[in-house]
């Protein structure tokens, strides 16, 4: 069973049921983080219990990650998956199979469906919320593993991934170029400056309506 199943969502809702309703393995608590702060329904599904949490405002895609890990501390690891991903049969039971405690997970080389290990997250910390909304938070991640000597694992795991389907979509409120060219400075002065930490400052400026 996966312990839990972190999936944000922002505009596409229509995207986040599709997902849904590919899945077909158990999971203990499946955790919706509505970014849209309209509410969002979940279909009947494989899962012992079900959050869905509207926010007010957009976390972004860090944020909403470490907000899963911090709600559920006790797992041994937790899962992380997009809305604008389609799961093929067995797809799913694959890659409980070849997640643990001790590393990460992805499938392929896609961050758009993971899962993280209780010791990476011991070892590691959690995802840097300065790269806000999103893009590059991912990068940081890996980084931030390899100089602790962490696993990243990439597996043969099948999904059907369209990504940018939800940036892409009006009132998203979300200027990828201005997102995307930030993050990625702020990800080269991190490896220059050898800097794992993280503040509330960008996630402040960045997060104004466009």
């Amino acid at each position: 069973m996966i312990p839990v199943a972190v999936v944000p969502t922002l505009t596409r809702h229509d995207l986040l049921s599709r997902m849904l309703d590919s899945w077909d393995a158990p999971v203990g608590h499946l955790l919706v983080i509505d970014n849209s702060g309209r509410g969002v329904s979940v279909p009947e599904g494989p899962w012992e219990k079900v959050t869905v949490l509207t926010l007010p405002s957009n976390l972004g895609v860090s944020g909403s990650w470490n907000l899963g890990i911090r709600l559920f501390p006790e797992v041994l690891w937790w899962m992380f998956c997009s809305d604008d991903v389609v799961w093929p049969a067995g797809s799913l039971e694959q890659l409980e199979g070849l997640s643990g405690k001790s590393w990460v997970t992805l499938c392929e080389t896609s961050w758009a469906a993971f899962t993280v290990g209780a010791e990476v997250v011991d070892k590691i910390g959690l995802f840097d919320e300065r790269f806000y909304p999103a893009y590059f938070e991912d990068d940081d991640y890996r980084w931030r593993c390899e100089q602790a000597g962490v696993e990243v694992r990439h597996e043969s795991v099948r999904r059907e991934h369209r990504p940018a389907q939800t940036l892409n979509t009006p009132g998203a409120r979300f200027d990828r170029s201005r997102s995307e060219a930030a993050n990625k400075a702020l990800l080269n002065k991190k490896r220059a400056e050898g800097d794992l930490g993280w503040s509330w400052d960008r996630r402040r400026v960045l997060g104004g309506r466009w």
